[in-house]
């Protein structure tokens, strides 16, 4: 599964912020292109997610759909892929986990279905690292990433600086790679139950995973880095 940018977190902020105990989060971004564990899997591309949620003593369970649509004149290069989703996100001495179970699609494509599962963990530590891992049990994939950074208030905004490492194990041994990239955003509310956020993050990769040159549907150059700005809005129903 694929998260929003900035409102992964800020679902959280609704949820513990909140007395209700079930809710539905809806987010959505947009981006000039779309970065995944260092590699671009998107031109300009539209994300879409809904979840609903339920908070207990103990935990939050949610589950839904995420939606990642290529648009523009680029968009045959890229595939569009729906994903089904179900999580368990709980405090844990010294931090928070998040376990994720999800399954892969790819509508329109022959791009073979799969179930990834993945678990990170967020440290209450100063600058928020956090690790995460996966694994694509019907591919073999397997990869982990860290990532840590700073984060303050400026105004009515929540900004932040964050930097990512990590590498990807692929079953076929087709996409291997270490990657890193920094990312600069920052959101703000509107309103008690919504949110926005801007962003831009520069990659890198030891494998050229990034689209230098599209022409005609097809990528004909690719390179080691990428570049990308993106906006998010999502909303909380009570």
């Amino acid at each position: 599964m694929l998260k929003l940018n900035l409102l992964a977190a800020s679902a959280c902020v609704f949820v513990t912020e909140s007395l209700a105990e079930t809710r539905v989060i809806g987010e959505a971004a947009i981006s000039s292109g779309l970065h995944d564990r260092g590699e671009q899997i998107g031109p300009l591309t539209l994300e879409t997610e809904l979840l609903l949620e339920t908070t207990g003593a103990h935990g939050t369970l949610y589950g839904g759909l995420y939606r990642l649509t290529p648009i523009g004149a680029d968009q045959a290069a890229f595939a569009d892929e729906t994903d089904y989703v179900i999580g368990y996100q709980f405090d844990t001495q010294g931090g928070s986990m998040d376990l994720t179970a999800s399954w892969l699609t790819y509508p329109g494509t022959e791009d073979e279905e799969s179930l990834e599962l993945a678990a990170g963990f967020t440290s209450d530590l100063p600058y928020s690292p956090a690790l995460t891992v996966f694994h694509d049990a019907t591919l073999g994939d397997f990869g982990a990433g860290v990532s840590a950074g700073p984060s303050w208030k400026s105004g009515a905004w929540d900004a932040y600086v964050l930097a990512r490492a990590g590498f990807v194990d692929a079953g076929d041994e087709s996409g291997d790679r270490s990657y890193a990239g920094l990312e600069l955003g920052a959101a703000r509310p509107l309103g008690q139950q919504a949110e926005i956020g801007l962003y831009a993050r520069y990659d890198i990769s030891d494998a050229d995973s990034f689209a230098r040159e599209i022409n005609q549907g097809v990528v004909t150059e690719f390179a080691s880095s990428g570049f990308a700005v993106g906006a998010v809005i999502g909303v909380a129903i009570p």
